[in-house]
């Protein structure tokens, strides 16, 4: 879990900062060059309003040589001037900061066409999420301290060279002593031996917890020598693999006649498709004004759709284990963290690149290249077919996407997070988890040795004395749809058993729609009914009100129990599906400041006022929950597994709205 990223060409891991040379082609020719000016109302900040912010908040006394940027981000304008707003026509530009200055927490609200400081409010009782220039140094705090030095002394290290120390958020800060402290827990892994998989020989048992404002180490936690794991640590380079598989010939995503997809700034276009996109330091990719384009009438399906947390809770109970339940966009932020993607490799060659630009720690913007591709590609299967037996006839129409990708690295973990459109009408919002486990020191080599049924209580053994812990992933999704327009309802299409008293067949079943009158948690099985989004205005040809259906995939919910401090400041894991009423500052489903804290927030906070969403402005929130039981095949490097949700249009068209794709063969002989 600890920071490894690419920020404005440098690597960050730990400690360790280190120039990396460019490991694929220049993508100078593709790259979209930093905008100097917003074109959009949604566009993210520019890198002269990142410096024209700082400049603001020196001119006001707020800035000065000790204040650090925590995040810099558009504070988006009102929701129907963004509707109504055109290309051409001016737009209102105001911009959020967050700050640490002295020892407190601000909030900044700039108005950057007037160049004035609108607020300044203190943040009390709540963490920021930690900055890079913190995780970096917080590494290096332990080496300084006599008790983690004698404890060290006891497993035989005293050179500290290959140590890596790994800053840890420390979960939700319950004693009062710690209340004002910035804490991290900073466990150490020992990384001689190591090629690319700094996870393998993990320092266990041992952990130093730091406090960040005074850089000092308040404890040191030992709990006893394990024997190390195996001195060399699997490489997962193509050069160690053996390479014992023929290379195949090359299988290639090609546009020979040119793209389909326009990207112009943050506006994409692709076949009936239109929609913006974005980059925010905390949430990465925002999609934005997603329309689909039905005979020539511009209609309305989402205003926004994008990540909005993730919660990651280890299942072992040992004090050098048991705070580790990660809020990894809250505390860390998954556009900080998003990778430089590789064409040929995740992303096909031809793919537009977007760049993300985000504030430093001083205030300066810093331009992380190749944050989000942007490709289409045949999926090989049809997108609708028939064929008819009776008088020979057969129609089949070939499938394409379109998909917008980033790729965040939150220490050990590689997500890939897609939203995915088909010509139609659905989109696939999927996450997809890569990486190297995250592992623990034990005593047992292999499942014979006496010590292994303690060993392997709480997660798999993947190598010698080294345990893969078992954890849950929940990944919420904040779903701003606007079907047809802003006024919508959420609908449950219940599936009811009717029993027949006459003939041989006895029952069936049929539905029995129900508007959802209040916002809250979604508590009915979702295999027991269809959930959709309904406009309240328009209907179809046949006079259903159109809508889109939220189609459920990967759905577990958290089994920790209610009163559990991790549970408590993750209670949208406890259900899958939620509904609220729109609020522009209800964006995050832990809340605004999840870092340390122990107080219940964001979506059951919001939704206990059980606010009307029947004919409002509403949002979903779907979290795509999985455990993660670790395998001998995830090491030394996993392979990738997917889950996700689709929104799929339900009585939206008044027919089939892919049924004039072009055949293939017609397609293939366009010119």
């Amino acid at each position: 879990m600890a920071l490894i990223s690419r920020v404005g060409g440098w690597a960050l891991a730990g400690l360790v900062v280190v120039t990396l040379a460019a490991p694929f082609p220049s993508r100078a020719e593709r790259r979209m060059w930093p905008q100097v000016a917003a074109m959009h109302p949604m566009d993210g900040l520019t890198t002269d309003e990142i410096r024209s912010i700082s400049d603001i908040l020196r001119a006001a006394g707020k800035f000065d040589d000790t204040t650090r940027v925590v995040s810099m981000t558009i504070e988006e304008d009102p929701k129907d001037e963004v509707r109504a707003w055109r290309p051409g026509q001016p737009f209102a530009r105001r911009a959020v900061a967050t700050l640490l200055s002295g020892g407190h927490l601000y909030e900044a609200h700039i108005d950057l066409a007037a160049r004035s400081l609108l607020g300044w409010d203190e943040v009390r009782d709540h963490e920021a999420a930690l900055t890079i220039d913190e995780l970096m140094s917080a590494g290096d705090l332990p080496k300084q301290d006599p008790r983690w030095v004698a404890a060290m002394a006891k497993r035989g290290i005293t050179d500290f060279r290959n140590v890596l120390c790994l800053p840890l958020t420390v979960g939700p800060v319950t004693d009062p002593a710690m209340k004002g402290r910035r804490l991290l827990n900073v466990p150490c892994v020992d990384t001689s031996g190591a090629a690319n998989n700094l996870w393998g020989k993990p320092i266990e048992n041992l952990f130093a917890q730091v406090d960040l404002r005074s850089k000092t180490v308040l404890s040191v936690t030992d709990l006893g020598v394990v024997p190390p794991p195996p001195p060399q640590t699997p490489s997962h380079a193509y050069s160690d693999s053996g390479k014992f598989r023929k290379p195949p010939k090359p299988i290639e995503i090609t546009a020979p006649q040119g793209s389909n997809v326009k990207v112009e700034s943050g506006q994409v276009r692709w076949d009936n498709w239109s929609f913006h996109v974005r980059l925010e330091p905390r949430v990465g990719a925002v999609l934005s004004l997603i329309r689909y384009d039905d005979h020539g009438t511009l209609r309305d399906i989402a205003y926004q759709i994008s990540a909005s947390e993730m919660f990651v809770p280890y299942m072992d109970p040992a004090e050098t284990w048991s705070f580790r339940a990660y809020m990894d966009i809250g505390e860390y932020g998954f556009g900080v963290l998003s990778s430089e993607l590789q064409p040929g490799a995740d992303c096909p060659e031809g793919a537009h690149f977007l760049d993300l630009t985000i504030s430093d720690t001083k205030g300066m913007p810093v331009v992380s290249k190749g944050a989000v591709c942007i490709f289409e590609r045949p999926t090989g299967d049809p997108i609708w077919r028939h064929s008819e037996l009776i008088n020979n006839t057969a129609e089949v129409r070939p499938n394409n996407e379109l998909v917008v990708r980033m790729a965040p690295v939150v220490g050990n973990y590689d997500y890939l997070v897609d939203y995915v459109f088909d010509r139609a009408g659905n989109i696939d919002v999927r996450l997809g988890a890569y990486g190297i486990d995250a592992t623990k020191g034990v005593a047992s080599k292999t499942l014979s040795d006496p010590t292994a049924a303690q060993d392997t209580a709480y997660g798999t053994l993947v190598d010698e004395r080294l345990l893969a812990v078992n954890h849950d992933h929940y990944m919420t999704f904040r779903i701003d749809m606007d079907v047809d327009g802003t006024p919508n309802r959420l609908v449950e299409d219940r599936f009811s058993v009717r029993r027949l008293e006459q003939g041989q067949r006895k029952s069936l079943w049929q539905v029995e729609s129900k508007p959802v009158a209040t916002e809250g948690p979604i508590t009915l099985p979702l295999n027991a009914a269809q959930f959709r989004v309904e406009s309240t205005g328009k209907t179809n040809k046949q006079g259903y009100r159109t809508s889109y259906q939220l189609m459920p995939g990967h759905s577990d919910v958290s089994l920790l129990a209610n009163d559990d401090p991790i549970q408590l400041r993750a209670g949208f894991s406890a259900y899958t599906l939620w509904s609220s009423a729109y609020a522009k500052d209800e964006r995050y489903a832990a809340g605004m400041y999840p870092n340390g804290n122990a107080e219940v927030d964001g979506l059951p906070k919001w939704t206990a006022a059980k606010r009307p969403i029947e004919d409002r402005d509403l949002v979903l929130w779907y979290t795509v929950g999985f455990r993660h039981v670790p395998r001998a095949e995830d090491w030394p490097v996993m392979p990738g597994l997917w889950h996700g949700f689709r929104l799929r249009p339900f009585n939206f068209f008044d027919r089939n709205p892919a049924l004039d794709v072009p055949p293939a063969v017609e397609a293939k002989g366009t010119k």
